[in-house]
């Protein structure tokens, strides 16, 4: 995050200085000017969520009702995920968190494709942590990933030749190059929900499984800890899955020893007070955009259309950056990638189907 910068005569040279002391310490100004010496600077941190959208909807998998309408609409899908266009869209991605710089960021639907022959194994097409990565460090603003969860992947043939396989995963990037006395990462967690979605299937003998999970990584910044989770709650299924997910992470977090942060996509809005909102409320997270002076009606970050290109339509607010109170204050919240100047050039997609959160925090000290 910025810092400030000292003025045209901030510095003095070795000798000055010392002659400086000499005299203050002859005058008895040197008590004085201790005693009136400005209190520490705030400690800060930029925190954000983004879910970068799968490029695809997966739904019409799910309601096939033979193999071949599968391989069909398998097809169909990995051929709209190429035409979402992630490189291009990354590149819209970068530049809005390039632009706010924030430390630590937790990214959704952060997908794997790969395609190959039916028999032997796919190559990788487009990984999109390993695009967007790119794109922050040639911007100047390189990050790394501490965390990383894997939820569900699928491997179905496409054609009567091919085949692609998808992975989701969750993502927890941190700035890279930062000294460690301004930030350094530590015991960082991956964990898999006992709690999943089972979809049947309309095709006898199959049905499809959904595992989703978190993660998490303890973030130091100038000698004060907080533990940064990250996760994308059930979004295919019944509330109650999503309600078993929430109260499952609320409960393995309640047990840190730092102060929590949680960003994410809960897939569950605000007036949610029996959902998952509700349940992470109730662990004792307060939502940054609210507690920094959001309006209640405000700040959606949800509703794109999946082919991107229509006019906006975030309608709604389920992605967040929620932390404990207890050693965290707030000091601003942002979405981010909602704007028509957000869209990426030069086809012109939304960022993703998603706006970003992006959450300045201020850590008490030590």
């Amino acid at each position: 995050m910025p810092t400030g910068r000292r003025g045209p005569g901030g510095r003095i040279a070795g000798a000055a200085l010392s002659l400086l002391a000499l005299l203050l310490s002859c005058t008895g100004a040197g008590a004085a000017s201790a005693a009136e010496a400005p209190p520490p600077a705030p400690r800060t941190v930029g925190t954000a969520s983004y879910n970068l959208y799968l490029g695809a909807n997966l739904q019409p998998l799910f309601a096939a009702t033979s193999q071949a309408e599968l391989v069909q609409r398998a097809g169909e899908t990995y051929r709209a995920m190429e035409s979402t266009n992630f490189p291009e869209r990354a590149t819209a991605i970068a530049d809005l968190l390039a632009a706010r710089a924030p430390d630590v960021v937790g990214l959704q639907e952060v997908a794997r494709w790969e395609r190959g022959p039916l028999t032997g194994e796919p190559a990788v097409t487009q990984d999109f942590l390993a695009i967007l990565l790119a794109e922050l460090a040639e911007r100047g603003t390189p990050y790394r990933a501490v965390a990383v969860n894997t939820n569900f992947t699928g491997q179905l043939p496409i054609s009567a030749t091919e085949q692609a396989r998808f992975t989701d995963r969750d993502v927890i990037i941190v700035r890279e190059g930062l000294p460690v006395s301004r930030l350094r990462t530590s015991d960082a967690q991956e964990h898999t929900f006992a709690a999943k979605l089972v979809i049947p299937s309309r095709i006898p003998g199959l049905s499809f499984t959904v595992p989703r999970g978190w993660s998490a990584v303890d973030v130091t910044v100038r000698g004060k800890t907080f533990r940064f989770a990250n996760t994308h709650l059930e979004a295919f299924g019944p509330a109650a899955v999503r309600n078993a997910q929430a109260q499952e992470m609320a409960a393995a977090l309640a047990a840190s020893p730092y102060p929590v942060v949680l960003a994410g996509d809960l897939n569950s809005r605000p007036t949610d007070g029996a959902g998952a909102y509700g349940i992470v409320a109730a662990a004792g997270f307060a939502d940054s955009w609210l507690a920094s002076g959001g309006e209640v009606d405000g700040g959606w970050t949800s509703g794109q259309t999946d082919s991107l290109l229509d006019p906006g339509r975030i309608t709604h607010r389920i992605d967040y950056v929620l932390a404990q109170p207890r050693g965290i204050g707030f000091v601003s919240a942002e979405v981010i990638g909602e704007e028509e100047a957000d869209r990426s050039s030069p086809t012109g997609f939304w960022p993703s189907d998603h706006a970003g959160v992006v959450a300045v925090l201020r850590l008490a000290r030590p």
